[in-house]
């Protein structure tokens, strides 16, 4: 089995990302390999393509029936130039789909260019490569096969040039934040299945070693309050008026005496109970 090139004649790579490739490689073959290359490749003698980190390599058919195992590399990302390439691409979460699809947009390179950083070889030398062949030091005519195939394979998929550099689809796509899981967390029940509360549990354990702050009173509710104990703090008149406009549950409220509370006319014991 062999790849048969869409191209049958004129140039290979119609994509400007795919004619980018091209054109660095062309730099390392020469006038003469990429020729000789065009036509291998047009011949279909290149067999297989295989596409990783750093690497693309494939078996190509020589004319005297041998077959070499030809391989270009692309190094991949430092770990900084990931870093920022990451940031860049995460930045547009369209990408993916439009790599995905087909479409390497040109804006990207554009944004990486501040950062001297690229997803295309930005120079022939960034490129290197390897033959079976005796033909050294090269580029042969079997590496040469392989570039042409590479160029239109990455013109129809250009998440190949994602893979030559160490990346996946996956790796562009932003992480979710831990927000949602924080929240998600902050709603789930404290308790555990025998109904307490772990973290109240670790409080009581260390309270002997760094005593908590201290527990916040209970607010006041009106409606739930005895105006018999209310009226012993403010009086029974004031006392009466509250439970009155709030509905106290507690019992009613005494009458006020005839005479205003005073040090002459206390108020009655069985109201201070």
């Amino acid at each position: 089995m062999s790849i048969k090139l869409v191209s049958r004649r004129g140039a290979i790579g119609k994509g400007w990302h795919a004619v980018a490739l091209r054109d660095a490689a062309e730099r390392l073959l020469g006038v003469g390999r990429s020729g000789s290359g065009r036509a291998d490749a047009r011949a279909g003698r290149v067999q297989w393509l295989d596409v990783e980190a750093g690497i693309a390599r494939g078996d190509v058919l020589d004319a005297d029936g041998e077959l070499y195992q030809a391989r270009l590399d692309l190094p991949v990302y430092s770990p900084s130039d990931r870093e920022v390439f990451l940031q860049v691409v995460r930045a547009r979460p369209e990408l993916p789909a439009r790599l995905a699809a087909g479409e390497y947009p040109q804006e990207i390179e554009g944004a990486l260019a501040p950062h001297e950083i690229s997803l295309l070889p930005r120079d022939a030398s960034e490129l290197s490569h390897d033959c079976s062949c005796l033909d050294w030091p090269g580029p042969c005519r079997h590496v040469a096969a392989l570039v042409y195939v590479l160029v239109e394979a990455v013109d129809e998929h250009p998440v190949h040039l994602v893979t030559l550099r160490g990346l996946t689809l996956e790796d562009l796509i932003a992480p979710r934040e831990s927000a949602a899981a924080s929240s998600s967390a902050e709603r789930a029940d404290p308790q555990d299945d025998d109904g307490t509360d772990a973290e109240g549990a670790d409080a009581d354990d260390d309270a002997g070693s760094s005593p908590g702050p201290a527990p916040m009173p209970a607010p006041f509710d009106p409606g739930r309050t005895d105006p018999s104990l209310l009226a012993a703090a403010i009086g029974a008149e004031p006392a009466r008026i509250i439970a009155e406009f709030y509905g106290s549950r507690g019992p009613a409220a005494p009458e006020p005496s005839e005479s205003p509370e005073s040090p002459d006319h206390p108020t009655p014991p069985d109201v201070l109970e």
